[in-house]
Parts: C-alpha cells; structure tokens; sequence
C-alpha cells in the first residue's frame, strides 16, 4: 500500500514531511515536487519512473494532485491531505511570496513595483499572477476530475462530499497535532510528535489588519475551497481560534517589507559565495593552462 501525501500548499506540509519521515524512514519516503504541476500526464510519467528507481517507496509526498495514482500500474494506494481555511490559507500564501519567495519576484518586477504601495492589502494582492490564488486547494483535489466548461469551479460534476471521498483521510491544518494522531493509528504507527512548522513567517496577525470587505473578496475567490473545507471540521479537542483583534496595518507592511530585504540578503550572500566560488575554479583552470603553456 502506498500511501499519497498531497501537499496543498500552506497547510502544514513541511511539518509533514517531518513527520511522515519519522513513521517511514529515509528509504520509505519519497519526497517530490512534480517538475510541471499541472500537466497530468507527464507527472504520472515522472512518479513511475521514480517507483521504478525505488521499489521499497512505502509513501510520496509533495506538491502533486488527485489522479496520480494512474502511475502506479494496478498497485494499492491510499490519499492523505490537510486542507485549511481558506482565507488564512490564502493569506498565509501572499506573505509567503512577499518574503520567502521576494528573490523570485524580484527577478520579475522591481523592488519598488512589488513593495512600493503601503497599502497591505494591495501589497498582498500584487502576488497574484494569472489567477493562482483561486480555490487552489479544490484545484489540488478535484485535478483528476476534467475542468468544467469555461473553468468555473462551479461547474465541477463531483460534488464538495464526493470530493473528499476519494481521500482515505483528510485533516485540517487547524488541528494538525490531534489529525496526526488519528493518521498515525489509522497507519499502524506509533504517536510521532509533531514538530513545530519550519516555514512560519512570523509576523503577527495578518488576518486582523484586513478589513470585512477584503476578506469578503478573498472568500469569493474561494467558494469551492470553502465547500471543501465545510466537509471536514477541524477536530474537536484542539484550541478554538480566537477571532482575530485589529492588527496596524502599517506595522505589518513594515513588517513584511523588513522580512523581504532580509531574503533578498540572503540571496546576496549566497551569490556571493557562488561568485567567490566560481571565482577559484576559473583561476585554477587558467593556472593549469598558463602551466601547459609553459
């Protein structure tokens, strides 16, 4: 049986991937990105050859969707997910592209296109390329169902329940801890801690700098995200959420302008080290050549 950990992202993968690294073991677990996530045919093409190179492969996780296991020529399967809120998810996912991924769009736009307008919700929404924020957890798990006509998540034949049938378990990232536990009894496995989340922006609450408007327009770009998600209750026994308290919406873009030039730093150095690197190969091949010339 192999089990299928589909990674939607921003919903405790990471800490996932600890912890299925625990239950599995190095040689167990496979994790993988699909080189082009959404062409499904050639990830299917990609997983098998994968199986192929490790037969004692007992669990894939990563950032794959519902369908691959039509690479598995007949063998057993099972899918294992997290969903979250949408509207934190979402959140949680512009920042992550405001500071983790700031290199990457840098190379894009200029710093001050990107982090020029103060305004943190504008600053938030200058993430969104092509349309990638919409319902992208009912893209994850409904990939195996053909889009509808025109695209509209409403279209979907499978319905919300339907959907989430096709999954052996479904957590929510809200109750990870107590999910975990559930998951590892269902798997036979001992009680793994969880780990704390590797991939925490740390900047406060984002969610309580916006206004109702805004996250009304956020939770309509999210309508299939939150069937999805009224289908599985976070577990009963986990910390209830507080509602979230007004945060300074100027502190948080400071915040997240701060936690931006720190990755671009990075980056820097690490080029840096590269050049210095790349540096010392160039003298030794043009050592070697004066040396022949010799």
């Amino acid at each position: 049986m192999l089990t299928l950990f589909m990674h939607i992202p921003k919903t405790g993968g990471q800490t996932l991937h600890d912890w299925l690294g625990h239950i599995y073991g190095p040689s167990g677990l496979l994790v993988w990105n699909p080189s082009n996530l959404w062409g499904l045919g050639r990830i299917r093409a990609e997983l098998a050859a994968l199986l192929a190179s490790r037969p004692g492969l007992r669990a894939v996780a990563g950032h794959f969707p519902y369908g691959v296991h039509e690479a598995l020529g007949g063998r057993d399967y099972r899918y294992v997910t997290f969903f979250r809120d949408p509207v934190d998810r979402w959140i949680s996912e512009r920042v992550h592209h405001l500071t983790k991924n700031a290199d990457f769009f840098l190379l894009r736009r200029g710093f001050a296109e990107i982090y020029g307008d103060p305004d943190l919700f504008r600053l938030l929404q200058s993430t969104i390329i092509r349309d990638d924020d919409i319902d992208v957890q009912a893209r994850f798990a409904r990939h195996g169902e053909p889009m509808p006509p025109g695209g509209k998540p409403s279209g979907w034949k499978l319905s919300a329940a339907e959907v989430v049938e096709r999954f052996w378990f479904v957590g929510r990232q809200e109750s990870l801890a107590q999910d975990c536990r559930r998951l590892a009894r269902l798997l036979g496995a001992e009680d793994v801690p969880v780990s704390t989340s590797r991939n925490v922006a740390g900047l406060g609450n984002v969610r309580g700098g916006l206004t109702a408007d805004e996250i009304a327009w956020i939770e309509s770009r999210n309508l299939a995200d939150i069937a999805l998600c009224q289908q599985v209750p976070v577990t009963s026994g986990s910390l209830p959420a507080a509602p979230p308290a007004a945060s300074d919406r100027a502190a948080l873009v400071e915040a997240i302008l701060h936690a931006a030039l720190r990755r671009v730093g990075e980056c820097f150095v690490a080029l840096h080290a590269d050049r210095l690197a790349a540096q010392k190969i160039l003298d030794h091949y043009a050592a070697r050549d004066a040396a022949r010339a010799a």
